[in-house]
């Protein structure tokens, strides 16, 4: 009886581990998928920056330096993460379908634009609180992804993106410290 157990359970071992395998890659496509429309939404920061001047509402000059500080590294890690994404195992296919999670990140960016396009007072203050959970999000995306990312090129990637955007978090902190109440 114990020798029928142990043949049964080492005959159900490679499809638990074949399993795991492909739920790790779900996971990893999930997490690059994540990361580069993060990292394309905050690329395209500059077209915020440039409507709020041209109606005579733009930021403080403090707020208008992070803005396009992050929005330049934003594009230029978009760029690397692209080419990086091909490296083995290719990380580039479509994840799987998530309806609520794809409903939770258009609900999210769309009420963030809005907020940023239309703020209730100061418009710095409202990018810097915005943009420290979009920057906190990058970071905790770039952080999960490279737990699971078997290629070590796109692990330390990712490692270097997560304490640059939580770097970028840290100093919108430090803008939002140097406001004085009304």
């Amino acid at each position: 009886m114990i020798a029928v157990l142990g043949v049964a359970l080492a005959g159900a071992m490679p499809a638990r581990a074949d399993e795991n395998a492909e739920q790790n890659r779900e996971d990893l496509l999930i997490g690059y998928a994540l990361l580069s429309q993060s990292l394309g939404s905050e690329a395209n920061l500059k077209y915020l920056l440039w409507l709020r001047e041209l109606t005579l509402q733009g930021p403080t000059k403090e707020v208008e330096r992070l803005m396009t500080m992050i929005y330049e590294t934003s594009s230029k890690r978009s760029d690397e993460l692209e080419k990086l994404r091909e490296l083995s195992p290719p990380a580039t296919a479509a994840p799987p379908p998530s309806p609520i999670g794809d409903a939770i990140q258009a609900a999210a960016q769309w009420d963030g634009t809005k907020e940023m396009l239309f703020p209730d007072g100061e418009f710095g203050m409202r990018f810097v609180f915005l943009q420290a959970q979009a920057t906190r999000m990058i970071s905790v995306i770039a952080a999960q992804t490279a737990k699971i990312d078997p290629n070590a090129e796109r692990k330390k990637w990712l490692q270097d993106v997560d304490q640059e955007f939580e770097g970028f978090r840290e100093k919108l902190v430090k803008a939002v410290e140097k406001c004085e109440p009304r």
